[in-house]
């Protein structure tokens, strides 16, 4: 039997329990459990091991074993979490009589059960890693590798402030990239794939350690502690995108030697990942999307005139508010965070934030209202449920 052979062996194996775990991912999501180690995570992981046929089944009862703890982890936390939400909820409207003291024990409650999950998840994660390994028939270096590569699909899930992103996944889909030698990509992200998986893993703890910490501190209003917490949370960050803003500087140098477009977008993308909330999906370019295979000619061209006048002052607004955000970090603060106002030498950037904020808002209603101007009633009512279900 063959390697592509082994590998087609375990697609079939694990594709069994990809619908359910697609559920589970969700829920697990929706839980705020985490780590999650997903089947296509799995099976990149035992192939990147190279185990061989005489693995195969092992490593398919590794799996089943991993997916029946998380599954009991969840209905765990599910039970706990009920027990505390029935009485909570009961206080508040008033059928039972709690203080507020109790009331702040259950929602304390509520966040403690997710911590606990948490360590078993870990738990979970780690043994799956060590039975692998000690599966595996490769040398260290190359199960070191895997390992960090599993790190980094685990930890490092994509979109979001925290600036858990793998850069190396996207470039991967990054089509302004095509043009790119395949082997000077891979050199601008050699340092970065290696020091990136040795600190995925601390840095997606910590950062999901400070979201329960914060919130607990919010529970019990002590001000001080979520100060604090935002400082030591900003330098982390810091350090993570010193490493992440190498890899894309590298990355963007390849392409302002050929294609200055190709670097706008790249940017544009990069942006979108790491500063969400400055550069989020724009309504308006939505609705031209749907005019475009929709509407009728004039109602198309409308909506592109309408993007093309107010895309650059947008694009100038949200470069503007990304370099705000860099700035907050600098001064011990995510100016996103509702904490944002604890730390007062952050004041001056963050009321220039808010004031962009605002432009830019204001700013993408215009361009929203400028494309659906020419739409009929049913039209816009077609628009408005892509936009309520995100797509």
């Amino acid at each position: 039997m063959t390697a592509m052979r082994y590998v087609t062996v375990l697609l079939l194996l694990f594709s069994g329990l990809a619908p359910s775990a697609a559920s589970d991912a969700e829920a697990f999501r929706q839980a705020g459990i985490e780590p999650v180690v997903a089947p296509a995570d799995f099976l990149a992981f035992v192939t990147d091991l190279q185990l061989g046929r005489d693995e195969m089944d092992a490593a398919d009862l590794l799996l089943e074993d991993y997916a029946t703890g998380m599954r009991q982890v969840l209905a765990d936390l599910r039970v706990k979490q009920e027990r505390d939400r029935e009485r909570l909820d009961a206080a508040l409207d008033g059928r039972i009589r709690l203080s507020a003291d109790a009331i702040r024990e259950l929602r304390l409650s509520l966040r403690m059960a997710v911590r606990e999950s948490w360590k078993v998840a870990d738990e979970r994660l780690q043994e799956m890693i060590e039975w692998g390994t000690l599966l595996s028939t490769a040398n260290s270096e190359t199960q070191s590798n895997a390992v960090g590569r599993l790190h980094r699909r685990v930890y490092l899930t994509g979109h979001g402030r925290a600036g858990l992103v793998d850069v190396c996944e996207l470039a991967a889909d990054a089509e302004e990239l095509e043009d790119i030698d395949e082997a000077a990509l891979r050199a601008a992200l050699a340092t970065y794939e290696q020091s990136i998986s040795t600190t995925a893993r601390d840095d997606a703890l910590a950062v999901r350690e400070a979201k329960i910490t914060d919130a607990i501190a919010s529970l019990q209003r002590d001000a001080a502690a979520r100060a604090s917490l935002q400082r030591a949370s900003a330098e982390r960050w810091r350090i993570r995108m010193a490493v992440q803003d190498a890899a894309i500087a590298a990355i963007t140098s390849l392409l302002k030697t050929s294609n200055d477009e190709a670097s706008r977008k790249w940017i544009d993308r990069v942006n979108a990942a790491f500063f969400p909330s400055a550069c989020n999906p724009l309504d308006a370019a939505i609705a031209t999307n749907w005019i475009a295979k929709n509407g009728d000619a004039a109602q198309a061209a409308r909506s592109q005139v309408c993007i093309a006048d107010s895309m650059e002052r947008l694009r100038t607004l949200r470069s503007e508010a990304v370099a705000l955000l860099r700035e907050g970090r600098k001064l011990g603060v995510d100016l996103d965070h509702d904490a944002a106002s604890l730390v007062s030498e952050a004041m001056d950037v963050r009321m220039q934030y808010l004031r962009n904020s605002g432009e830019r808002s204001v700013l993408e209603r215009e361009m929203y209202d400028c494309v659906i101007r020419l739409l009929s009633d049913g039209q816009k009512a077609a628009i408005r449920r892509i936009l309520a279900v995100g797509h």
